[in-house]
């Protein structure tokens, strides 16, 4: 496999579509950068992209990129120092420096959508039901999905009540507000973010909040509200390391 950091050296900043607009199933982008691989496959760089990568615990988008006389199914997108590298197995033809139409594997996506809104609101209502500031270690939301918290596990009635508490608020439902700060307006905007002190150091950061809650600095996807997430089920609680985990799905 080649090395990442070759692949995107002296290129532009990916432009990336998914924080703002989580919905979008198809786009056209420029090719910028085409590298075959092993066995047919290729790694191809675009001026913009709605692939999400795999970071932050959010497993990678699905999906395929075509144009004239080519297609390669995109199985997984990679971020470089800032520039998305979609990696893919060649359908046919030849991939060229030109306008191509990208779609994502939309079933995939709002499952992870789903599941990441779920999270949020699940870092909530733990805090609520307890009664402490929680903070998060480490999260998956491929299957087995869970999130991990440090400190002593709860009793299964606090995370009883934080399920219903959660499944109350989604009928109930709310909308999830996205904004873009700045670095020096991190700490003074969402000191008691769950995350916050595991963040990496950047210029800007995407700020996630389900109203009536907590901001949370995030790079994923949501739903627009939480109404969508359907019904959170928390399907069991495993200490880990520094605390412990809650896995859970949606329905």
């Amino acid at each position: 496999m080649a090395k990442l950091e070759e692949l995107v050296k002296d290129l532009k900043l990916s432009e990336l579509v998914f924080w703002q607009d989580s919905y979008a199933k198809v786009f056209q982008a420029s090719i910028l950068h085409s590298v075959p691989a092993e066995k047919g496959h290729i790694y191809l760089i675009l001026n913009k992209t709605i692939f999400h990568p795999k970071s932050g615990g959010q497993p990678s988008d699905k999906g395929r990129v075509y144009g004239s006389g080519f297609e390669v199914d995109v199985k997984k997108t990679m971020l470089s120092h800032g520039v998305a590298i979609h990696y893919g197995k060649i359908r046919n033809g030849v991939p060229r420096n030109e306008l191509v139409t990208c779609e994502i594997d939309w079933p995939w996506r709002y499952l992870l959508m789903r599941r990441h809104t779920g999270a949020h609101l699940l870092d909530h209502c733990i805090a609520q039901t307890t009664g402490k500031r929680v903070e998060t270690t480490d999260s998956w939301l491929g299957d087995e999905c869970y999130v991990g918290y440090r400190g002593e596990i709860p009793s299964n009635d606090f995370i009883q009540k934080s399920e219903k508490m959660a499944n109350e608020m989604i009928r109930q439902g709310a909308p999830v507000h996205i904004e873009i700060i700045l670095y020096d307006q991190l700490i003074k905007e969402v000191p008691d973010a769950p995350n916050v002190f595991r963040l990496p150091k950047l210029e800007r950061y995407r700020i996630v909040q389900i109203e009536g809650c907590k901001p949370i600095p995030c790079g994923g996807t949501h739903t627009r509200n939480i109404s969508e997430i359907g019904v959170l089920q928390l399907k069991s609680l495993k200490p880990s390391e520094p605390g412990f985990r809650v896995y859970y799905d949606v329905a």
